[in-house]
């Protein structure tokens, strides 16, 4: 897609969430969710609600960014809680865990979406996402939420575009995923390991590493980052203030992956 097909595409979008009348969102404060947010509070203005689920895999500064973006473009905006340590199955971390907590999750959107008598749940899923793992995808399903990005065609560089166009601060985002995905399918999820991950991640986001992530492994810790930023890591100044916050957090080993990082590392193989 060129900048010329956007307004319409953009358009298209914006009559497909006015037929929905009065829509609730399920909002991340990423890259789709967020644009989906402008358009839908921009023409539904008080018929549209954006909802956050705060839990906790949920990084802080990803919870503190949906709020500021929220307030920044006037989108109507509610925090809603989770409670995942309820969730049968999400502690022993088994294989489709991401769908469990999806399910639990869209439980309590559709609650709130009809309490409020919204009528249509909607989510930020885009049409990249089909060819990607994406277990909470059934859930999607199951649940009827509706995904207008993805029905419409948009692509994450499609939605990327019309982000800068509409002057997000947003579009050059790199993808998130919640911090139990740090963690290697089957071994248990615990809060420790849950607050381990995310101050290293926040460290190497301090450091400047905006691709990266913390992955697991008991007594280990394995970062990974993209290759251009292999050469920054290991400085001097870097590496020790990355050593140094491991061994605070209890590791044994901090290591590199030789392997640039790419989404879906710990996916299920087969």
């Amino acid at each position: 897609m060129n900048n010329e097909e956007l307004p319409e595409r953009i358009a298209t979008l914006e009559q497909t969430l006015l037929q929905r009348k009065k829509v609730l969102l399920a909002f991340s404060g990423g890259v789709d969710s967020t644009f989906l947010a402008l358009i839908g509070a921009r023409i539904l203005k008080q018929n549209f609600l954006a909802v956050t689920i705060d839990h906790p895999c949920l990084p802080r500064r990803e919870l503190t960014m949906a709020c500021r973006l929220a307030e920044k473009f006037a989108i109507p905006h509610k925090i809603l809680s989770l409670d995942q340590w309820k969730i049968d199955g999400f502690r022993e971390n088994p294989p489709e865990r991401c769908y469990l907590c999806k399910r639990a999750l869209l439980g309590i959107l559709l609650q709130e979406a009809k309490e409020g008598k919204f009528l249509c749940l909607i989510d930020g899923s885009n049409a990249d996402d089909l060819s990607d793992f994406r277990p909470g995808a059934k859930a999607l399903a199951e649940l009827g939420v509706e995904s207008p990005l993805q029905t419409l065609g948009w692509s994450k560089q499609d939605i990327r575009m019309a982000s800068r166009l509409l002057g997000l601060p947003t579009a050059d985002l790199p993808s998130y995923a919640c911090l139990a995905s740090r963690i290697p399918t089957n071994s248990p999820i615990t809060m420790e390991k849950l607050q381990q991950i995310e101050q290293m991640e926040a460290l190497l986001h301090e450091l400047g590493f905006v691709e990266c992530r913390a992955r697991h492994h008991g007594d280990t810790l394995r970062l990974e980052i993209d290759q251009k930023s292999f050469p920054g890591i290991v400085a001097t100044d870097n590496r020790s203030r990355l050593l140094a916050r491991a061994h605070a957090l209890g590791f044994r080993w901090l290591t590199l992956d030789l392997e640039p990082y790419r989404s879906g590392r710990l996916n299920p193989i087969g």
